[in-house]
């Protein structure tokens, strides 16, 4: 039903899923969407916004954009277009969603819609040998959260064959735990049941093993690195925001007095 009010209501979406391209198809881009996108993008460090207008506000260009600023577009991993692929389907979505809200009401805004939400979290075992990265989405009421773990060597090259825990909890109740994770290339992306609230999340990753068994390249400590994924205003933000304004009101209202009193 959404998508038929989509459909009826917001040229824009009607305009740029119709049809399948070779850099588009099934609601993501293909391995042609990616090298579009970096073919394009010395043109847009030249134009800028105007970048849009230069395709038409293109669908294909607003989610070039958004992947532009994504993490994976810097990153280095041999599934780099795979990941990439996979984002240009989230961003995809966000569009759509984008859409339909621009049909309720008729303004359309031809930016594009990227997410500007992601955190990116990186801890170090103590022997210097293994990196952990989290990219994370950011914690929001009634609303599951994206973990991406990423094992790399201290040259940032990915560790395969990784065997870890994870414990994710929220103001000290568990959101996610499982024991029993096994990576094979060094990728995982795990989600959360829904959250309770927009408090800050710690997430605890026990690395069992690393390599394969029998191997010499194995590696062993069960060493826990701790995150936590902390919301860009969260409640204690706030409050203490308002405490420093308080502060500042408090001492200029002295400041004030005690020139009063000397005049």
């Amino acid at each position: 039903m959404i998508f038929a009010i989509i459909t009826l209501l917001s040229p824009l979406y009607l305009s740029q899923t119709a049809k399948a391209s070779p850099f588009f198809s099934n609601g993501y881009f293909t391995p042609n969407g990616i090298e579009w996108c970096e073919e394009n993008l010395p043109l847009y460090k030249i134009l800028g916004e105007k970048f849009f207008e230069h395709h038409n506000h293109s669908l294909e260009s607003r989610i070039c954009v958004s992947l532009y600023d994504d993490y994976y577009w810097s990153y280095e991993g041999p599934d780099r277009v795979e990941k990439l692929i996979e984002r240009s389907k989230y961003y995809s979505q966000l569009e759509i969603s984008e859409s339909y809200e621009e049909s309720l009401t008729g303004i359309i805004d031809t930016n594009p819609a990227e997410n500007k939400d992601q955190t990116l979290l990186q801890g170090i075992t103590k022997d210097g040998e293994t990196i952990v990265q989290i990219i994370s989405s950011t914690p929001k009421k009634n609303q599951t959260l994206e973990i991406n773990l990423v094992f790399l060597d201290k040259y940032n090259k990915l560790k395969p064959n990784v065997d870890y825990s994870i414990n994710v909890t929220q103001q000290g109740q568990k959101i996610l735990e499982n024991n029993n994770i096994y990576s094979e290339k060094g990728l995982s992306t795990l989600i959360t049941r829904p959250l309770n609230s927009e408090e800050p999340v710690s997430i605890k990753v026990l690395i069992n093993q690393i390599g394969i068994e029998n191997s010499s390249s194995i590696g062993s400590n069960q060493e826990i690195l701790e995150f936590t994924v902390v919301p860009e205003f969260g409640v204690m933000t706030i409050i203490l925001f308002g405490i420093a304004i308080s502060m500042l009101i408090l001492l200029n209202a002295k400041n004030k007095l005690f020139l009063f009193k000397l005049k």
